[in-house]
């Protein structure tokens, strides 16, 4: 099973930050499992349609015909379920690094994209885990500030959104220094108390400061 880079970090900072007992890359449903609430998150699915389309002009399920295909099409890229004290916490992630910044295509194209992701994490965890309290995170490195502004904004209609219809999920992007801060960092910290070879992005950090010091790059002659 392939696992990019980016979903490695994120299976470390569940992990080791977030301090989940259980965490898995690539999440997907298996066709097997019965989907709870279907009524629910087919007008889930309806009313967000209907909003974003008629406050921004967005097509965000345009190419999925129904409930099942869209769930069935998504992909979580790291779940996390940490049991504490106070209860059972539910870690979401999509991560995606694009080395120029994120891009799906246009400005619309992209927002709608990662505002898609995010809403459909939120009726799989429903759908399958039957909760409706989890942080749920779109994270990317390099983010565009024009774009980034306006999934801030839509970000914070669908947490309306999903609090009016009785959901406790939080869902959130973090992006750019953000991203550096709260995730990166974290992890490069702890980076050297950690020995577990499957996890690559700590690995791969590890075998770089195993030389960087004293590096000096070749001269070109």
């Amino acid at each position: 099973m392939k696992i990019e880079m980016g979903e490695s970090l994120f299976y470390s900072w569940l992990r080791h930050v977030k301090e989940c007992q259980v965490v898995q890359t690539n999440w997907k449903a298996s066709p097997q499992w019965q989907l709870k609430h279907e009524d629910e998150l087919a007008d889930l699915m309806m009313s967000t349609e209907k909003f974003f389309f008629q406050k921004y002009g967005y097509q965000i399920y345009k190419k999925n015909s129904s409930l099942l295909q869209l769930i069935h099409q998504g992909e979580c890229d790291a779940l996390g379920i940490a049991l504490q004290d106070n209860g059972i916490h539910t870690y979401a992630v999509d991560v995606a690094f694009h080395e120029a910044g994120l891009n799906y295509g246009s400005r619309q194209e992209t927002v709608m994209a990662v505002i898609k992701k995010s809403l459909r994490t939120a009726m799989c965890l429903y759908g399958y885990l039957d909760t409706k309290q989890a942080e749920i995170v779109f994270a990317s490195p390099k983010i565009n500030p024009a774009i980034l502004a306006e999934l801030i904004s839509c970000y914070k209609d669908i947490n309306t959104l999903l609090q009016e219809r009785g959901f406790s999920f939080s869902v959130r992007i973090i992006a750019n220094e953000e991203f550096n801060d709260s995730v990166l960092k974290p992890i490069l910290l702890i980076s050297e108390g950690v020995s577990d070879t499957s996890e690559l992005f700590l690995r791969s950090y590890q075998m770089y400061r195993m030389f960087s010091e004293g590096f000096a790059p070749a001269q070109k002659p």
